[in-house]
């Protein structure tokens, strides 16, 4: 049994926005100290079988369960719906996961929590910042004069990250302005179509 195929890698596409990349990345953490945890949990309970405390040791066994169920919901639901645009589904799945591994393990799950916090950003509107322009009263009898042209604002470059990877061309929603791959039919966010 190889570790890719219980948990998510480490790095998703490079087209990824900056904030989902950052909230893939919390999750992705969670998942690891989900994963220590439950191992820990197992050791401790069949040590605690083992030196004649049942109970403790149940519930020990559980607790270790239900933090690889989590584990393994995580990489189906949350990576892949994130890896494939699909940022809604992948929050909702988040939220319900991240409340599961917080009641089992506290640390994780707060984690995994301070991630799907990090991933509602990606939902709130974008706005271009306003420029207020500076007007001057003068004398009823000259001319007005326009206000000179403000230059067009410069989009914010992403940080080179290697040559050798493959840029992804963007669309911008026409209902709520998110910016998605082009190659992607739907808006992640709206759900709207792009044509």
């Amino acid at each position: 049994m190889d570790l890719n195929d219980f948990l998510a890698p480490e790095n998703g596409p490079p087209w990824l926005p900056t904030v989902v990349a950052e909230a893939r990345k919390l999750v992705y953490i969670g998942q690891l100290l989900t994963l220590i945890f439950s191992l820990v949990a197992v050791l401790v309970g069949v040590i605690t079988i083992i030196t004649g405390n049942l109970g403790e040791g149940i519930f020990s066994l559980v607790a270790a369960g239900i933090g690889l169920l989590t584990i393994f919901m995580l990489k189906d639901n949350v990576f892949n719906n994130l890896d494939q645009g699909r940022f809604k589904q992948a929050s909702d799945a988040l939220l319900i996961w991240s409340i599961v591994g917080f009641v089992v393990y506290f640390i994780p799950g707060l984690i995994l929590l301070l991630g799907f916090l990090k991933m509602q950003e990606i939902f709130q509107p974008q706005y271009q910042q306003y420029q207020a322009q500076q007007y001057q009263a003068e004398p009823p009898s000259a001319p007005a004069q326009p206000a000179p042209p403000q230059p067009a604002p410069q989009p914010a470059q992403a940080p080179a990250v290697d040559n050798k990877e493959k840029k992804v061309e963007m669309a911008k929603c026409r209902k709520c302005g998110v910016n998605y791959p082009s190659f992607m039919h739907n808006c992640p966010n709206c759900n709207e179509p792009r044509h």
